[in-house]
């Protein structure tokens, strides 16, 4: 559904014989779908109200995290990494639903993650204020989700809510990671010079780099001058560079940190436009299942992302890969089941047998016994006595 973007079709049009599709009648009805999307839980519903005084993210916290391991589990190592967030938008009751002011109208659910440019590695909800220990500072947030990368040297890029200067040398000394990233005017440990922005021209930059004598992590500072009347100038972090490079051919001259981050930072972006434009979330009052749909998404991203990365020239010329590899893995997932519901057809209506036959790629037994469209059993006889709506019943002396 997601890779056909019908996600928003009711279901009546999904199994309807108009907008409908053969895949969504051979797999199973469409009462059966139904009740598997009123019925599914993610948790023991007699123990729940006693967890959620302490966790609020209970309903769904385990399948939640059992699926963060198996992403962590199957990454493919990359060199660069992104912390940032996202939104599983949900507009229905959660104690920890959150509004973004950086988008307008979009309610929904905060996840951050440590993501590659199109494989997200490590995540974790916002679950609001609880009675757990509190741990939500943006310190003590970068810190769990790197976990995974601890001394192996690679580059972790995050925006200026997460970054700091203590937080780029407790990665460098304890967890052997850089960080790059843009900072606060009002961070801690910022010199007054780089903060003023009096008598600057445009386009100008600021060093200062950490004393090597001092032994702490080699911290370099920037301060790019981004607009003039009003004057405003742009911080930047990173514990990877330490020279003053510049791209003089170009107009605007942005440092080689500034070009790093805005290089690696727009992975991050490019993941959410993604995942909602061949989205399988469904309408829903649920905040679990909402969540559950996102996690369906990001999976199929991440798979999409390891295939690629193993099949390189499959589909290559296509500009639509990933919506072509929805498809297959959708055709995948459904095929041993429609195969096992293929094995007993007696009962079926035509359209249905029809469907399967499109499905499986073959026809079946003509043997089978099919009901015509439109039939129905006749009570208190053999299941395979049938008669039509046009049908009389004959009296019998």
């Amino acid at each position: 559904m997601g890779a056909n973007n019908d996600s928003e079709l009711p279901i009546d049009d999904l199994w309807g014989k108009v907008l409908g599709k053969n895949i969504y009648t051979a797999t199973m009805s469409r009462i059966r779908f139904g009740e598997l999307l009123s019925l599914i839980r993610f948790d023991d519903k007699q123990t729940r109200t006693e967890r959620r005084k302490q966790d609020k993210f209970c309903p769904i916290r385990e399948v939640f995290y059992k699926i963060d391991e198996l992403f962590v589990k199957y990454y493919i190592p990359s060199a660069h990494l992104t912390i940032d967030e996202m939104l599983s938008l949900f507009r229905g009751r959660c104690p920890f639903k959150v509004f973004m002011k950086d988008k307008p109208g979009k309610y929904g659910i905060l996840i951050r993650m440590l993501s590659d440019t199109r494989y997200i590695l490590k995540m974790e909800v916002y679950a609001g204020k609880d009675e757990r220990p509190a741990e939500e500072s943006a310190k003590a947030v970068v810190r769990r989700l790197v976990k995974p990368l601890e001394g192996t040297g690679r580059n972790v890029t995050t925006d200026r809510y997460y970054t700091s200067i203590e937080l780029a040398e407790e990665l460098y000394n304890d967890d052997k990671l850089t960080l790059v990233g843009t900072l606060k005017s009002n961070r801690r440990h910022i010199p007054e010079e780089l903060k003023k922005t009096q008598g600057r021209e445009l386009y100008s930059s600021r060093f200062l780099f950490t004393d090597p004598k001092t032994g702490k992590a080699p911290v370099t500072l920037v301060s790019y001058i981004t607009r003039l009347k009003p004057t405003k100038n742009l911080l930047l972090l990173s514990t990877q560079h330490n020279d003053r490079k510049v791209d003089e051919s170009t107009e605007k001259k942005k440092t080689d940190v500034n070009l790093y981050y805005n290089e690696t930072k727009r992975g991050i972006d490019s993941i959410d436009q993604i995942t909602r434009h061949h989205s399988v979330k469904r309408g829903t009052r649920r905040w679990p299942l909402s969540i559950f749909f996102t996690l369906i998404d990001i999976a199929c991203l991440n798979g999409g992302t390891i295939f690629m990365k193993n099949n390189p020239d499959w589909n290559k010329k296509k500009h639509n890969v990933r919506r072509l590899y929805m498809l297959e893995l959708g055709q995948q997932l459904v095929r041993p089941v429609v195969e096992e519901r293929a094995k007993n057809i007696i009962g079926f209506q035509k359209p249905i047998i029809s469907a399967i036959e499109s499905v499986l790629g073959k026809t079946l037994p003509s043997t089978s016994v099919a009901v015509p469209s439109g039939a129905s059993y006749s009570r208190g006889r053999c299941h395979l006595c049938l008669k039509t709506k046009s049908s009389k019943r004959k009296k019998t002396k």
